[in-house]
């Protein structure tokens, strides 16, 4: 796909952010240039750049239905460079929702200005990939769980395996820190419906986790990219 851009559409015009007239920039995009962008909501536009910032709608390239089910990611903030790789991959994989919370043995705490870093990381690969729907990324408290969610907590002990796992068109997957869960955030996710389903047989880093998951949701979902 031919480079894109992210802008929010407003009667036929579209606003570029600060972020986005620099990506023109560097591309050496003009006034008078025909451009490709997203609104993150699923539709390519075609437009001609009016002045900085601007362009107008000429018309729409491409329309995409969202996949058949949503998969929300929730996970322990990880060591910049593989919390940046994780928010690329997710990406690419039409990920519905990023949520970063605090566990007992987190290290590397979420923050406000994280959440920014992997929103940008995010926006990023939404253009590079071509995937023209744009996760959320947020705290645990900003986050409402879908109802009737297949909520799995990936486990190394538990018996259920990821091919035993309910039907549901939301999932929310949760992964923890590299500690691992304690006990006591074992009995809270039990608590809160979370099914307890072994990924592998073998430790895995937690964006390798993240990725087998993902790919595993698509292929028993029979859901292509």
């Amino acid at each position: 796909m031919s480079e894109i851009f992210l802008g929010e559409i407003k009667d036929k015009i579209v606003e570029f952010d600060d972020h986005e007239v620099n990506h023109m920039k560097v591309m050496r995009i003009k006034v008078g240039s025909q451009i490709l962008f997203t609104d993150g909501k699923g539709k390519l536009f075609r437009g001609k750049v009016l002045e900085k910032g601007l362009a107008s709608v000429e018309d729409i390239v491409e329309v995409r239905s969202p996949q058949k089910i949503k998969i929300h990611v929730m996970l322990s903030p990880v060591k910049w460079e593989r919390m940046r790789f994780i928010a690329e991959k997710v990406t690419e994989l039409e990920t519905s929702t990023i949520v970063l919370l605090n566990m007992d043995r987190t290290t590397r705490k979420e923050s406000e200005s994280k959440l920014k870093k992997i929103s940008m990381v995010v926006r990023d690969a939404v253009k590079q990939s071509g995937n023209l729907y744009m996760p959320e990324v947020m705290d645990l408290s900003e986050f409402e769980f879908p109802q009737n969610a297949c909520k799995v907590r990936f486990d190394l002990d538990a018996d259920k395996r990821f091919k035993d796992i309910k039907d549901a068109d939301d999932f929310v997957l949760l992964f923890g820190p590299e500690g691992g869960f304690t006990e006591r955030e074992k009995e809270k996710y039990d608590s809160m419906g979370f099914e307890r389903v072994k990924l592998t047989d073998r430790t895995l880093r937690v964006e390798t986790a993240v990725i087998v998951a993902l790919g595993g949701i698509r292929i028993l979902k029979g859901v292509p990219l």
